[in-house]
């Protein structure tokens, strides 16, 4: 018996240099990784195999691993990219928004473009009202970086955020401190989602 797969899509938004392609590119195998990351014009898309391992339950066996074939949208974060987003949300099975948790400067306009995410109609009615956010606070190793606690409190994710499974991971995607983490919080909430909807066929 090999693993079981299951394809997902996944979005992936952020400002400008917040790191989204380098974390991407930490999930790519070593031989396509790239060794300098440019400015995302627009959007790429990245296919990516993805394996997610389930927590052991008390008293129980090791469940089996599962591998995920992921297709990702890697968003272009300037200012005159931002209104392509929409044009994705349709049908993903998650959400990865990459903070720069080092920019105080940009962080009211974060907290704009989460919001306005969450109110699309593709991503906020129907089943699309479950699907899972994953955030990372990106550039932790910065001085005066903010911690995910203080990034929910200033980005105010507990009041934005009412519908949906979401999480925080802070990150360092140069060095790949936290990504495997958060990715396996994302791929079990979205696990979920497509296992249920699978039962209900």
């Amino acid at each position: 018996m090999g693993q079981s797969k299951t394809k997902v899509s996944i979005i992936v938004c952020g400002l400008d240099n917040s790191g989204k392609s380098t974390i991407l590119n930490h999930f790519k195998p070593d031989k396509e990784k790239s060794e300098t990351i440019n400015a995302t014009l627009g959007y790429t898309t990245e296919q990516l195999t993805l394996k997610y391992t389930p927590l052991k339950q008390a008293g129980g066996d090791q469940p089996k691993a599962r591998t995920v074939e992921c297709t990702a949208f890697d968003m272009g974060g300037a200012k005159k990219f931002r209104t392509l987003w929409e044009s994705y949300y349709n049908g993903v099975d998650g959400v990865v928004f990459v903070v720069d948790s080092a920019d105080a400067l940009r962080m009211s306009v974060v907290k704009d473009e989460i919001q306005q995410m969450l109110e699309n109609a593709d991503l906020s009615s129907g089943d699309a009202a479950g699907v899972p956010v994953l955030f990372f606070a990106n550039k932790m190793d910065i001085q005066n970086a903010k911690n995910p606690a203080e990034l929910t409190e200033i980005l105010e994710l507990a009041d934005i955020i009412v519908d949906r499974p979401y999480n925080i991971f802070a990150s360092d995607a140069r060095k790949g401190v936290g990504l495997e983490e958060g990715m396996q919080w994302l791929q079990s909430e979205m696990l979920k989602r497509a296992d249920k909807a699978k039962a209900k066929k």
